[in-house]
């Protein structure tokens, strides 16, 4: 991967942390929220798609996704499926209309990133190696605050 798509990758990050924070409850895709949608995204994305592994990409509580996922399919866009060697486990996978959301959210983010490449080409490798820096820099910074906070200690801005 060279350094623009690391770039990229850092804006995203960075993006979709503050957006499931502050946008949470506005709608993106036909009345879904920005959470709602990348739930979807990652059942359809993630082998074996369940709760866990959607709550860790996420970045929320099991118990938040699996509020989340019983929405979804009372939406129709998700449905449950016990995987033959195991009767406890659910896994998700997404029904016709969860597909449309999926690719819809796809092409939102390849013109995204089709746009971020367009302004990333007006800098050098080595200015783009620094803004990769700081990038990270500012991402890791984001996760440890968000920590901070689910730990119920103060973080700052």
């Amino acid at each position: 991967m060279d350094t623009a798509d690391h770039i990229i990758e850092a804006l995203t990050r960075i993006q979709e942390h503050a957006d499931l924070i502050r946008h949470g409850g506005d709608e993106v895709h036909g009345g879904l929220s920005l959470a709602e949608t990348h739930c979807v995204h990652w059942a359809g994305t993630l082998a074996d798609a369940n709760v866990t592994r959607i709550a860790g990409r996420m970045g929320m509580t099991r118990g938040a996704i699996s509020k989340m996922t019983r929405k979804l399919q009372a939406k129709g866009l998700l449905e449950t499926r016990r995987p033959p060697d195991n009767n406890k486990e659910l896994r998700f996978v997404l029904t016709p209309a969860g597909l449309r959301v999926f690719e819809s959210h796809l092409r939102c983010h390849a013109a995204s990133r089709d746009a971020k490449h367009a302004l990333l080409r007006a800098y050098t490798r080595q200015e783009q190696e620094i803004i990769l820096g700081f990038l990270d820099k500012v991402a890791a910074l984001a996760a440890r605050n968000h920590d901070k906070d689910d730990s119920g200690e103060a973080g700052h801005d």
